[in-house]
């Protein structure tokens, strides 16, 4: 039986591995360039929301607070006539990176613990499935829940589409890495 503990090693090489394979899909990579569009009067744009003095948050428009809201004729109109759309705004000022990679490190960090963890369920020491198992895990963790980004929320098919291939290399690299680091009976672990 294999123990969590037991995976440090293939644990902190994943989580190093995709946080890199991430910098370079975002910031190398030109597959994410046309993710995001820009306004056409942005600077009106950004004077319009600066008057709203919305704090950073989600927000919808036309706004319903509830299913109910939906029937009402007002909002349906609005809802039909458009536009409508999902806001999603940050805080002002620079922005973080620092605390941003720190963020990012320690999500890799929980979802390669939780393809450890999974693995140590289903695989034994020596398992000829270990890069099946991690591969699949891994990116259905990073990747799953992307696809309710173009059914409700309007995201693009293609953006969602590149992250789905981003998920899917970052399952590849955490599968690769824990093959190669599997208990294979013959060592003992590092």
């Amino acid at each position: 039986m294999v123990q969590l503990i037991d995976l440090w090693m293939p644990i902190v090489l994943s989580t190093v591995a995709v946080f890199f394979i991430s910098f370079l899909v975002w910031m190398v990579f030109p597959h994410h360039r046309k993710d995001w569009a820009r306004t056409t009067d942005e600077d009106g744009l950004i004077k319009t929301l600066g008057d709203q003095k919305l704090r950073p948050g989600q927000y919808n428009f036309p706004h319903c607070g509830d299913p109910s809201a939906m029937k009402d004729p007002v909002w349906m109109e609005k809802y039909s006539k458009g536009p409508k759309g999902f806001l999603v705004l940050m805080p002002d000022g620079p922005p973080n990176i620092p605390q941003s990679m720190i963020k990012s490190t320690i999500y890799n960090l929980l979802v390669t613990i939780c393809v450890a963890y999974v693995a140590t369920i289903g695989l034994t020491v020596g398992d000829p499935d270990v890069f099946r198992m991690t591969a699949t895990v891994a990116f259905l963790s990073f990747g799953a829940a992307l696809g309710w980004g173009p059914i409700w929320f309007g995201r693009s098919i293609r953006s969602t589409m590149m992250e789905l291939f981003d998920a899917l290399v970052y399952g590849l690299v955490t599968g690769a890495i824990f093959m190669w680091l599997w208990p294979s009976g013959d060592v003992p672990m590092p």
